[in-house]
C-alpha cells in the first residue's frame, strides 16, 4: 500500500479503528482523493471522537484494473460510525451525491485497537 494523507486531533487517545477500503475507476481517482481530502476527511474529524484519520492507495489496481483505496480512521468509541452525527458528516459535501456512488466492493472492519506506537511527525 502506498501512504497518502493524515489528518489528526489526538491519534494517541484513539482506542478503536474503524476501516473502510473500497475500489474506484481510475479515472475517477483525480476527483475521488479531492473530494476525500478536502471535504470528507475534514467533516469527519468535526465528529466528536474522531480521533485520526489515516488514507491508503494499494501499490497495484485489483485484477479489474479499479484502484483499492482504505481509510483508517482512529476512535474514541466504537459506535461511531452509526451515529447519526457521523452520518450527517458523511452527507455534507460533494461526497455523497459524487463520490459514494461510483465506488465499488465497499468493505468495512470495526475494533479495539490492541497496540500502537504513534510518533509525532513534523509538519
Amino acid at each position: 500500500m502506498t501512504f497518502m494523507a493524515v489528518k489528526s486531533t489526538n491519534p494517541g487517545a484513539a482506542r478503536y479503528f474503524y476501516m473502510v477500503t473500497f475500489e474506484i475507476a481510475p479515472e475517477d481517482e483525480p476527483e475521488f482523493n479531492e473530494i476525500y481530502d478536502a471535504e470528507h476527511i475534514p467533516n469527519l474529524l468535526r465528529v466528536d471522537g474522531v480521533l485520526g484519520i489515516i488514507r491508503f492507495k494499494d501499490a497495484t489496481p485489483n485484477a479489474a484494473g479499479w484502484l483499492v483505496y482504505s481509510a483508517l480512521y482512529l476512535l474514541a468509541r466504537p459506535d461511531l460510525p452509526a451515529t447519526p452525527e457521523w452520518k450527517a458528516a458523511s452527507e455534507i459535501g460533494r461526497w455523497a451525491p459524487l463520490i459514494r456512488p461510483r465506488v465499488k466492493s465497499r468493505q468495512q472492519r470495526l475494533g479495539p485497537i490492541v497496540a500502537a506506537e504513534l510518533m509525532k511527525v513534523a509538519g
